[in-house]
C-alpha cells in the first residue's frame, strides 16, 4: 500500500478481518488512531480522523470497514519511503486491535 506526499485524496480504506476472516463491524463503539511510520519509534504521521463501519464484500467494490480521511497538508512532512508501517488501532472497551500494513509515501513527479 503506498500514498503520495502532497496528496488528500484518495482516502484509505481497510477491510479488516477477525480471525475466522469475516469483516469486524466497527460501526459503533470504537475509536480510532491511524499512524504512519518506523517500528519502534515516533509516528510521522497520526490522524484520528478515521471512519468505522460494518463493512461489505470484499476490496476494491466492497464497502470498507475502516475509512482514513485526509486534509491539506498531512502528508507534506512525511519524507518519502518505501520502509514505514501503516498501524491502525482500533479500541473498545478498553480493548485494543492493532493492524499493521507494510507502506510506501512516494514523491510527487515535478
Amino acid at each position: 500500500m503506498y500514498y503520495i506526499k502532497t496528496a488528500e485524496r484518495p482516502d484509505l480504506k481497510f477491510w479488516i478481518q477477525d480471525d475466522d476472516g469475516a469483516l469486524i463491524d466497527f460501526s459503533t463503539g470504537y475509536t480510532f488512531t491511524f499512524k504512519v511510520g518506523y517500528k519502534d519509534q515516533a509516528a510521522l504521521l497520526t490522524k484520528t480522523t478515521v471512519t468505522g463501519a460494518a463493512g461489505a464484500g470484499v476490496e476494491p467494490t466492497g464497502t470498507p470497514n475502516i475509512t482514513v480521511t485526509f486534509t491539506a497538508g498531512d502528508w507534506d512532512t512525511v519524507p518519502a519511503g518505501r520502509d514505514y508501517l501503516a498501524q491502525i488501532r482500533a479500541t473498545t472497551g478498553g480493548l485494543d486491535r492493532v493492524v499493521q500494513i507494510p507502506f510506501e509515501v512516494r514523491s510527487v513527479v515535478t
